[in-house]
């Protein structure tokens, strides 16, 4: 019996050592898995931390440059309007001339034997002056608008009916040249 007893305690001791050879290889599989899991995680985290970091400074350089071109605008908008301000008080001794160049541009643009001429207060005299001129040098009837403009100088040249009408105001004409001034004074600041 000895040898049954001896024979059933080796089979088991058999038994038991392949359950714990098989217990040690789903462990250590187990473990390697686990560790495989967890350095894919921690890739994945280091992967989106690096997108959340960039996403954040991208947003922080967006905001900081929309900061930057705010400020920009404030202070160009500003030379515009101090420029305004300074063209209302002193005109400059070419102003006359210029006056002269907005009308000349004006009747090129319209094709009408009457035209209107529209101006502020302080440029009528200075304004019929010029139109008694051109009247005999273009063959037209031009006359000038007992409604003066509020405006901080320059003209607007229509037909009689108004239909067509060219807007030389210093106003208009600086807002038509704002995007190439804008450029010109970002590039200074650059």
């Amino acid at each position: 019996m000895d040898d049954v007893s001896n024979s059933i305690v080796n089979e088991i001791e058999v038994v038991l050592n392949e359950g714990l050879d098989a217990a040690n290889k789903m462990i250590e599989e187990s473990e390697s898995k686990t560790n495989n899991e967890q350095l894919v995680i921690e890739s994945q985290q280091v992967k989106e931390s690096d997108i959340k970091s960039r996403q954040i400074l991208g947003a922080a350089e967006i905001q900081s440059r929309n900061s930057t071109l705010k400020l920009l605008e404030k202070n160009i908008n500003n030379v515009f309007t101090t420029s305004l301000k300074e063209l209302s008080k002193d005109k400059g001794k070419n102003y006359q001339a210029a006056l002269a160049a907005f009308i000349e541009e004006g009747l090129s643009s319209i094709d009408a034997d009457d035209v209107l001429i529209s101006c502020n207060k302080q440029d009528n005299s200075v304004v019929k002056t010029l139109v008694s001129k051109l009247s005999a040098k273009h063959k037209r009837n031009i006359s000038v608008s007992d409604e003066p403009l509020k405006t901080s100088g320059g003209v607007i040249v229509s037909n009689l009916d108004d239909t067509i009408s060219v807007n030389n105001t210093i106003e208009a004409r600086l807002e038509r040249m704002k995007a190439e001034l804008r450029t010109d004074i970002v590039n200074k600041f650059k």
